[in-house]
């Protein structure tokens, strides 16, 4: 039973956007100056992620032109590779990817709403975390339209907030001295080996701010003309934040010296109180949280269709399958598992795994555009050149980019070689067990 086509170019739009624009734009680049020594140096790395992510929407779209249905990777894999590949897939979504990615953006909403300087005695630690999915989980599982529009509002405000201190910022572009002078005197040349290797790093951080370009692909059953309409949301929402990105970036690396940032998380905060004092160094933070928390609305209201899509082809218990009462209860169970990992200690250190693991599994879901088409449904045209650009593109990217992760951190290699072979015993296990008694 295909559900209601309820969704149209603006929710899936937000929805990306949401998905996008977390903290990690808040924070990265002050750790990226540090490594790079120059605040251009730091802009290019944000339009080289931006690139990146702008080749990986524009080939998502080609995915959800091809197959207009729920079920992101999962759908992809299964269809054009193996259906255990597409297990593997959804697996890596119900453990780590949405519900994993959920509770970290949770806790960090937590942070800004509620920073330690004000924290009263009786206050529980993460129960604005485990609030906040509580409460966007139970609304998009039974008061969907309404928490879209919500969604949609939070999104719309986060965005006002943005705009507000960028035109406060270009108000003073004459009056005030904007700081561009390196950290050093003489930086390594800029086709350097030391630059590379840098500005390898620094793209690798970055690119996770980027990550949730291809959020519109998870819910493509609820939407009106899904062959036009996810395509459009996904390059539409991934150009208006790499913009975005792009300009708050040129601010906030160039406010105060460099030498005042290099290294600092809270590079945005010490931006914006530079060009606007204790209100707009507020008005930021307020961005901050209202990101963080349309974060966890968006991926909540994604990731359940996955689950969906996987109990329709009989490898998930068949109470999620598609019907009137399956998107309540997906998003039921998401809410459950990100709820439930805010409590586990230490799942700060589980994001190089996570970001790893997803960008390995996006990587190979558009390879298989570059494959003959092995679904009836997927056969509509050879991608275009423009298409396949992209897509090899983002798929080099990409597998750079989770090199260079893994060399950094050869743990996340193993978690994620460990988070696959889970993954292949619950396969042999579900295998033929959640299909209706007609078709075993």
């Amino acid at each position: 039973m295909k559900p209601d086509a309820r969704f149209g170019l603006t929710t899936l739009t937000c929805v990306v956007i949401a998905s996008m624009i977390g903290s990690g734009v808040f924070t990265t680049s002050g750790f990226s100056i540090a490594a790079l020594g120059s605040a251009e140096r730091v802009l290019i790395a944000w339009c080289i992620g931006g690139v990146i992510a702008i080749c990986g929407a524009i080939a998502y779209g080609e995915l959800a032109r091809r197959l207009p249905v729920s079920g992101g990777e999962y759908l992809y894999l299964s269809r054009q590779l193996h259906p255990f590949a597409g297990f593997l897939a959804g697996w890596i979504s119900l453990t780590a990817g949405f519900s994993g990615a959920i509770a970290m953006a949770a806790i960090t909403f937590e942070a800004y709403a509620v920073p330690e300087s004000i924290r009263p005695a009786w206050f529980v630690p993460n129960s604005v975390a485990v609030a906040s999915i509580l409460i966007f989980g139970f609304g998009h599982a039974f008061l969907v339209k309404l928490f879209a529009a919500i969604q949609n509002t939070v999104v719309g405000i986060k965005l006002v907030a943005l705009t507000a201190f960028l035109i406060a910022a270009a108000s003073q572009i004459s009056s005030r001295e904007w700081h561009w002078t390196p950290l050093e005197e003489n930086l390594p040349p800029a086709w350097s080996m030391a630059t590379f290797t840098a500005m390898a790093g620094s793209v690798m951080w970055i690119s996770l701010s980027y990550a949730g370009f291809n959020a519109a692909v998870y819910i493509a059953s609820e939407v009106k003309d899904p062959e036009v309409t996810v395509p459009s949301s996904l390059w539409l929402g991934t150009i208006l934040v790499t913009v975005l990105y792009i300009a708050l970036n040129a601010v906030f690396v160039s406010a105060v010296p460099a030498s005042e940032l290099a290294g600092k998380p809270e590079i945005a905060a010490i931006a914006a109180k530079a060009v606007g004092g204790d209100s707009m160094e507020l008005l930021i933070r307020c961005a901050i949280g209202l990101g963080t928390l349309s974060s966890v609305a968006g991926m909540i209201m994604t990731g359940p269709r996955v689950f969906s899509r996987m109990a329709d082809d009989g490898v998930f218990p068949a109470m999620f399958r598609t019907g009137p009462n399956s998107i309540s209860r997906t998003v039921l169970l998401q809410t459950v598992i990100a709820a439930s990992l805010v409590l586990v200690s230490n799942l700060s250190e589980l994001l190089g795994y996570l970001s790893t693991t997803l960008a390995i599994s996006s990587a190979v879901a558009v390879f298989t555009l570059l494959l003959p088409a092995r679904h009836a449904a997927a056969a509509v045209s050879s991608p275009s050149l423009l298409v396949k650009t992209c897509a090899i593109t983002y798929v080099a990217s990409t597998f750079v980019i989770a090199g260079l992760m893994a060399n950094n951190e050869p743990a996340d290699l193993k978690a994620t070689g460990i988070t696959l072979l889970l993954g292949g015993i619950l396969w042999l296990f579900s295998r033929g067990r959640f299909l209706p008694e007609n078709k075993r």
